[in-house]
């Protein structure tokens, strides 16, 4: 009958072939279906409370920027010439450079409307960029963040020559003693002492 086909195989074979026949018939099935199981259960696992996903980093404080202007009292001013002593006619190089010395970043907004260089000769004012001169200053402006103890530089040069009114250029400096002094976003800067030789 069917049953004892089955329990007990008929056919020119070894009756082992035809078990092993029937096992892979019902066992590949099977196995497919465990993979299916485990891979559907294992995508749906959540990450463990101290893992991180790739879109949800957590910020370093180091890399977190300020949304805070810096304030006057944020900031120092140091100024420089590119050199001491100029001959008759050049042009000198002003640099200024400004530093965070507080303990919080904040971001420091320069532009050529807000530095003001002065260069004076005993009492006279030689030339300035200042507001008191009346001229034209670019009101291009730039912000960067600054970390506590970070510095962001300036420069100006000046062409050596007497600021006229009308905002012109009159005679070039003479030979002497000059003094520069700056006045950078709020901050004023230490004065500079500088000289036109005509040996220099």
């Amino acid at each position: 009958n069917r049953l004892s086909s089955v329990l007990s195989p008929v056919g020119p074979q070894p009756p082992q072939v035809y078990w092993l026949r029937r096992g892979l018939v019902l066992g590949v099935p099977l196995i497919l279906i465990v993979i299916i199981a485990v891979s559907c259960s294992g995508g749906s696992k959540k990450p463990s409370a101290g893992s991180t996903g790739g879109g949800g980093s957590p910020t370093s404080p180091s890399t977190t920027q300020s949304s805070t202007a810096c304030a006057p009292g944020d900031l120092s001013a140091q100024i420089s010439t590119s050199a001491s002593v100029y001959a008759l006619g050049a042009a000198p190089v002003f640099t200024g450079i400004l530093t965070n010395v507080s303990a919080e970043p904040c971001l420091l907004t320069t532009s050529p409307s807000t530095e003001n260089w002065t260069v004076t000769t005993g009492a006279d004012k030689f030339w300035t960029t200042g507001p008191s001169a009346g001229c034209p200053r670019s009101a291009v402006s730039t912000t960067k963040a600054l970390a506590p103890n970070a510095s962001r530089t300036v420069t100006i040069t000046w062409d050596g020559k007497r600021l006229e009114p009308g905002c012109t250029s009159g005679d070039a400096a003479a030979a002497g003693e000059y003094v520069l002094h700056a006045k950078l976003d709020g901050v004023a800067a230490q004065k500079v002492v500088f000289a036109f030789h005509t040996n220099a």
